[in-house]
């Protein structure tokens, strides 16, 4: 009886089981140093390619920094830079005391007919007078005074106590994008008022610890309008009417999600310029925006023309949407009145916005979560 291995071909090979797995596992083992041969002149291809870009752009900011010292720069327009924020801050003070003396028969009918002498009667007129005056006084030689470096002290306080008595004067208390703008302009003031008085320095601190305080407040009081707006714009998203459309549903559900997205985004930097974090940048940032804005909301001078020899004004101008005194309409305003409101608005957004520019540049103080914060980033080169 023939056994079962002689009747197999002798053509047919028999591979023991142990030499099977150990040249299968070779073959992986040569295929896994082919492909780590194969990565490896990609993988340096990449690393060199990375060391080169970032010696080059190493090499392109070190010949920028021999060309152009940005220290140096920095330190030859930082005087400039101060003056223009000095000037966009008193510029609703220098408008309204051009205005207040072109128009003091006007502005003394107003206080003493709508504003907090209107109970006097028939002497309301005289004392409207004698506090626009004094206002004038105060708003003229403060501007004057901090634009020339002169009387910090006396300008910053004067300019303060009127921001606080102005809204109390025209009876305005009831607007509430006015005080919150006055209280930005009083940060502001604040905030100017502690970096140009200087105080005495303890061993503890750089700089006095009145000086700290006056700028943690005048920093607490920067974002008092944007926290406005917040609320303005919760107010207009909340109120929304009821509609049957879907399409209309569909468009006012994306806005108001926007509008959500807008409010959690104001009142985040209204928080950070409060406690001091990213400050600087927070405030130059929400400087520029207020610019953009009052330029889109408030632009009175397209809404003036000379024709014939005499000033006309634009029919399609807008009103804007501020609290009214009690009794009086949009529709009792007249052109020139409605002007002059976008023009009032337009520069006192101009100065709350040098209000903001100047955290940027004075930085937020001692008390501050972050004190030494630099808007432009440096970097050392080996």
């Amino acid at each position: 009886m023939m056994s079962l291995s002689s009747s197999l071909p002798s053509s047919t090979p028999r591979y023991p089981s142990s030499d099977l797995s150990s040249d299968l596992s070779s073959d992986n083992i040569e295929e896994g140093i082919d492909d780590n041969i194969e990565l490896q002149p990609l993988m340096t291809t990449q690393e060199g390619r990375v060391e080169t870009a970032n010696k080059k752009v190493g090499e392109l900011v070190k010949r920028f920094d021999e060309r152009v010292n940005v220290k140096k720069l920095t330190r030859k327009l930082a005087p400039y830079l101060q003056f223009i924020v000095r000037l966009m801050l008193v510029s609703s003070f220098l408008d309204d005391s051009f205005h207040t003396v072109t128009h003091l028969h006007d502005h003394a009918l107003e206080v003493s007919s709508q504003g907090c002498f209107s109970w006097l009667g028939p002497s309301a007129p005289i004392f409207s007078t004698i506090f626009l005056l004094l206002g004038l006084l105060a708003q003229f030689l403060g501007s004057f005074c901090l634009l020339c470096l002169k009387k910090i002290t006396f300008a910053t306080n004067a300019l303060i106590t009127w921001v606080i008595v102005q809204p109390i004067l025209y009876g305005q208390l009831s607007n509430f994008e006015f005080v919150a703008e006055s209280l930005s302009l009083v940060g502001g003031l604040l905030l100017l008022k502690a970096h140009l008085v200087k105080g005495t320095v303890n061993s503890y601190s750089s700089e006095d610890s009145t000086n700290s305080r006056t700028k943690l407040v005048g920093r607490m009081l920067l974002p008092a309008m944007y926290v406005f707006y917040a609320g303005q714009f919760l107010h207009s998203s909340l109120i929304e009417e009821e509609t049957s459309s879907i399409a209309t549903y569909i468009a006012s559900l994306s806005t108001f999600v926007f509008t959500l997205g807008v409010i959690a985004g104001i009142i985040a930097g209204s928080l950070l310029v409060g406690v001091g974090l990213k400050s600087r940048k927070i405030a130059l940032m929400l400087a520029f925006l207020n610019i953009g804005f009052v330029f889109y909301y408030h632009p009175f001078f397209t809404y003036i023309s000379r024709s014939d020899g005499s000033w006309k004004y634009s029919l399609s101008m807008p009103m804007p949407n501020v609290a009214l005194p009690s009794g009086v309409k949009f529709g009792d305003f007249k052109e020139e009145e409605i002007y002059e409101i976008h023009r009032y608005y337009f520069w006192l957004g101009c100065s709350t916005s040098g209000a903001l520019g100047l955290l940027a540049i004075y930085g937020p103080g001692e008390l501050a979560w972050q004190k030494h914060e630099h808007i432009l980033p440096i970097r050392n080169l080996d």
